[in-house]
């Protein structure tokens, strides 16, 4: 995934930094290298995505639509992220188990399995230069103490920067689909279970940018349904996010594409193809533009809307408009495009990154893992 995604303003590779590493530490004791191995997981800061927030000495009007719909879509990437991390900390914390100098691997358990059934583990590996990542890391799920029979349930890589624990790049996964499958084959109480389904992968960077400081991320969640609704249809949708610091303000961004009901009120059933592109400034006034097709929409029709906020994400200008084959067949809209500042402009004469920018073979290769599950050490 070497140098796979850039775009203008903050061009980041995958492989950022290269710590260096060696068998033990200036004292013998292969312990002195754990810091550099606990850095390869992620922090909340590198991978958790924002969504605007009303400051509170702001007139609230009325609520802008896009940015409490993508608020939705923030909790459930935030949800899948804050597990991946809170799992990994909370092993990687204590004294590992084992050190194997020949392959550069710490190792955690197995341990009884505290919220379930089995025994969990989990190791972090040096994997040397040269690779897509420095090091690799799993949390596995077993029966008993048999290593050999345990499967990995969350995988990732990474290459951390080490001077700047929110910097670097890495890939993580959080496989519900392996767990399901691990707990059907294996637990006796598998009936009585609610139990997440689908997988959720990300590749995230951060380092310093054209703009001043930045990060992003690129995330494939795949037939997500989340225990408590098993009802659900499956959600499938594509995340990227990220922000500029550039001294002055935040600048954060995100582009989703996903495929649900927009009409939501019983009368049509077909879901829709729905695009939403937005940026923000400093979690408060922002900008933007979606686009529908497909669904329940007219054959080679598109909707394509466009919307603004003030501080306290209530909508100040909204418009509509309507094609068919290309032809722009209606438009209506409300409020002051004026009332836009800085995002009169489009995204796009902004500068703002989107899905469209990441490069291809990127996409391919999450939505392998996001399909497959993690690749085979």
């Amino acid at each position: 995934m070497n140098g796979i995604l850039k775009y203008t303003g903050l061009a980041l590779t995958v492989t950022l930094v290269a710590c260096g590493g060696t068998d033990e530490g200036p004292d013998g004791n292969a312990n002195a290298l754990l810091p550099q191995y606990r850095a390869a997981i992620p922090s909340e800061a590198q991978l958790m995505a924002s969504s605007p927030k009303g400051s509170s000495n702001a007139k609230v009007g009325d609520p802008a639509t896009f940015p409490a719909v993508s608020q939705n879509i923030v909790v459930i990437i935030n949800g899948s992220v804050g597990h991946i991390i809170n799992t990994m900390k909370g092993i990687v914390a204590l004294e590992p188990d084992l050190y194997n100098s020949e392959t550069k691997e710490f190792f955690w358990g197995p341990y009884p399995n505290e919220d379930g059934f089995g025994t969990v583990a989990a190791y972090i590996k040096d994997a040397g230069e040269g690779g897509d990542f420095r090091y690799h890391y799993a949390l596995l799920r077993g029966v008993d103490k048999d290593v050999a029979k345990m499967k990995p349930v969350i995988w990732g890589g990474a290459t951390p920067d080490p001077s700047n624990e929110e910097h670097g790049a890495g890939v993580t996964l959080w496989d519900f689909e392996a767990n399901h499958a691990f707990e059907k084959d294996n637990n006796p109480d598998y009936a009585n279970l609610k139990l997440d389904r689908g997988r959720f992968v990300a590749v995230y960077g951060a380092g310093a940018g054209d703009k001043g400081e930045g990060a992003f991320v690129v995330s494939v969640l795949r037939n997500f349904v989340p225990k408590d609704k098993p009802a659900e249809m499956p959600v499938n949708l594509d995340y990227f996010y990220g922000h500029f610091h550039d001294g002055t303000h935040t600048l954060d961004f995100l582009d989703w594409q996903s495929k649900f009901d927009i009409h939501n009120d019983g009368t049509k059933t077909a879901a829709e193809s729905v695009g939403v592109h937005m940026a923000f400034l400093d979690e408060g006034t922002g900008r933007a533009e979606a686009q529908a097709k497909e669904g329940d929409l007219a054959a080679n029709q598109v909707a394509d809307i466009v919307e603004c906020w003030d501080a306290a994400i209530a909508q100040t200008y909204v418009s509509l408009a309507t094609s068919t084959g290309g032809v722009q067949d209606g438009q209506i809209s409300e409020g002051d495009a004026a009332s836009c500042g800085i995002f009169q402009k489009s995204l796009a004469e902004l500068g703002v990154p989107s899905l469209e920018d990441v490069n291809a073979e990127l996409m391919s290769k999450l939505e392998e893992v996001a399909t497959n599950g993690a690749p085979v050490e």
